[in-house]
């Protein structure tokens, strides 16, 4: 759902907005001065904002400018209302950084036309700069891998040697087996990294999703730092068999680290310890068979308000957040042709839901 903020002093015309946007299911906020408009967009982080020019405090092209000058929300499309046959005021809104004008007495379907295109502007432009990051990700990533592979082949190699040349009662062999184990582990985690960001479509494969999740799990743990505070994560038994389900192993690794990582951070932001729990169970969602998998916390929860948009691109609450771990994990998920959620639960907390299909069952394409 597209949120929209109206930013007008007159009760008429905000509620006349307010009506026509939500018949056409835009998400609508509203504030009645200039002073309030900055303060809102960077709270809301609407996907367009309708500005009127007449405002009682700071006329509407100064609000403009001003939201223009926030790198954080400078890139919101903006809708300039105008007076009918007033080119001034269009000239000047426009040469402020507005995007678009429309009459206040514009026939409904224009409005509408106007605000659905500059939603979708944002949506595209959101999309390029997001492609955009990602790749750059992907090629520091690459770097760093590359540069890591070596070494670490170097060290699992010699401690090999060191396992096959040592008498087995040497004790000195106790040493050699965790550093073998502790490099094979690195060597996984990296190569699940670079399939995270190399790009392209999923590999799909049958997989158990038990000994991921147990892997997952086993990840997030040792790169827990117990000094910002202790959370405990558990891993219930399967509520049933669960069948294999199709999944790209490292993509949906990526998605599980990130929902504890989130888990985890919504927790220690109000208290010091708390508890993260993953549920297995076989779950078929539209007819279609296959498994949930539910990460579930004791945290907060998530504001209705944050709850409706959080997994849009670069939407976050998080101050040094950058809005897109979500929006790729629902990515990930509806690549696979399953499905990713969240909700709270009513003894408090979030819950996120994921969902994926019967290894029988063909991903779309």
């Amino acid at each position: 759902m597209s949120h929209v903020l109206i930013v007008d002093d007159s009760p008429a015309d905000r509620a006349y907005f307010r009506n026509l946007l939500r018949r056409a299911d835009f998400r609508v906020h509203e504030v009645d001065s200039g002073g309030q408009a900055v303060a809102a967009a960077l709270s809301i982080r609407p996907h367009v904002v309708i500005l009127d020019i007449n405002l009682p405090d700071l006329d509407g092209h100064s609000v403009c400018r001003a939201l223009r000058a926030d790198p954080m929300i400078g890139g919101i499309p903006v809708l300039m209302l105008t007076v009918r046959d007033h080119e001034a005021d269009v000239l000047a809104g426009l040469e402020a950084g507005a995007d678009d004008y429309v009459p206040k007495d514009a026939a409904p379907e224009v409005v509408l036309a106007r605000v659905r295109r500059l939603c979708r502007y944002r949506q595209m432009a959101n999309t390029s700069l997001l492609n955009e990051q990602m790749a750059q990700i992907g090629r520091l990533l690459a770097g760093i891998v590359h540069e890591i592979r070596g070494p670490l082949g170097v060290i699992r190699g010699n401690a090999e040697l060191m396992k096959m040349q040592l008498d087995p009662a040497d004790p000195a062999l106790r040493f050699a087996e965790p550093i073998i184990r502790s490099v094979q582990l690195l060597q996984i985690r990296l190569e699940h990294l670079m399939a995270a960001v190399r790009g392209g479509p999923p590999v799909l494969r049958p997989l158990e999703p038990e000994p991921l999740i147990r892997e997952a799990v086993d990840y997030f743990r040792k790169g827990a730092d117990p000094q910002h505070g202790r959370v405990e994560v558990t891993v219930e038994e399967p509520q049933g068999p669960l069948p294999p389900v199709m999944a790209d192993a490292g993509r949906l690794l990526q998605v599980l680290l990130n929902l504890m990582i989130n888990a985890r951070e919504a927790i220690l932001a109000s208290r010091t310890s708390g508890r993260v729990v993953l549920r297995l169970s076989p779950c078929s969602l539209d007819d279609r068979p296959g498994s949930r998998i539910e990460v579930i916390d004791d945290g907060p929860g998530i504001s209705e308000e944050v709850l409706h948009r959080i997994f849009e691109p670069f939407y976050t609450t998080k101050e040094t957040g950058t809005g897109y771990g979500l929006y790729l994990s629902a990515e990930i998920l509806r690549e696979h042709g399953g499905r990713l959620w969240a909700e709270n639960r009513p003894e408090g907390g979030a819950r996120f839901c994921l969902w994926l299909p019967m290894a029988t069952e063909a991903a779309p394409a």
